[in-house]
């Protein structure tokens, strides 16, 4: 018989950036409803909609780190969520300083 080997965990060589209009957020408030209140790294404090073809594949929890999109109208209140990061690709953006001081509770 052979013994099972102890899956090691998995290593980050990249973890997705926030490009052109997206930013860094961290999840403050779950609002029920696919929404949630997040800090995002410009200082403003945004309602974030999950959008519909996102909302069974992605579950956020308070504390995520997220990628957020603002909306063109409202942009200093409401956003869309692109893109949570695993605890293993958020842990590799602390090491490497990717993360702004106003968002970093880590």
């Amino acid at each position: 018989m052979k013994k099972k080997q102890k899956k090691s965990e998995p290593t980050i060589v990249r973890a997705r950036i926030p490009r052109g209009k997206q930013q860094l957020a961290v999840v403050k408030e779950m609002s029920g409803g696919s929404r949630m209140v997040a800090l995002c790294e410009d200082g403003n404090v945004r309602m974030i909609r999950i959008p519909g073809r996102l909302k069974r594949r992605m579950w956020v929890r308070m504390n995520d780190l997220i990628i957020i999109e603002p909306w063109s109208i409202q942009s200093d209140k409401k956003a869309d969520l692109k893109y949570r990061y695993l605890p293993a690709e958020r842990m590799w953006m602390v090491r490497n300083n990717k993360i702004p001081e106003e968002i970093n509770i880590w």
